[in-house]
């Protein structure tokens, strides 16, 4: 699929099962936060193009539970997979909540980079993240950005395929 198709998919998706599925954002920042997560996605394709993988479609559900951990890690301050004494301490819980009924599943965090660009760069270098964006089991994503009170910038990326 060419990129501009890509970004049209992507950005429909979001919109159709996030944006358009809560109210409208009251300030920039929401919107903001939408547009970073958004890249996040494109950037992730594009790497996986790179490496003749298939697209991951955006999941409205898996945006939703990447968005809760990506939250839930600016208010606890802590880069983490599993924050004990969270509403939603583990990926399993955050699925749940969503829910969003999985084969398999995967997740990255990432904190403090300027932009997506720096934190799926980031995710591209480590053995165990890049795994993750590469895997062929997954066919789907979702993923969530946050600041904290200091504005330190917290990035999820929540990997998965649905139950069939």
């Amino acid at each position: 699929m060419p990129v501009q198709r890509q970004r049209l998919t992507v950005a429909a998706a979001i919109c159709a099962g996030v944006l358009c599925a809560i109210p409208a954002p009251s300030d920039a920042r929401t919107a903001g936060t939408s547009r970073i997560a958004a890249d996040v996605i494109e950037r992730t394709n594009a790497e996986r193009a790179q490496q003749h993988r298939t697209a991951l479609r955006a999941n409205p559900r898996l945006m939703r539970a990447a968005q809760i951990q990506a939250e839930q890690m600016a208010r606890a301050r802590t880069l983490a997979h599993v924050l004990p004494r969270a509403a939603y301490p583990s990926a399993k819980d955050r699925l749940a909540a969503a829910d969003y009924r999985w084969q398999t599943y995967g997740e990255n965090v990432a904190l403090g980079q300027s932009g997506a660009a720096g934190a799926v760069r980031s995710w591209m270098h480590s053995r165990g993240h890049r795994t993750n964006i590469l895997n062929a089991d997954f066919s789907e994503i979702g993923a969530g950005y946050a600041t904290d009170a200091g504005g330190r910038p917290y990035y999820v990326q929540l990997f998965a395929r649905p139950q069939s």
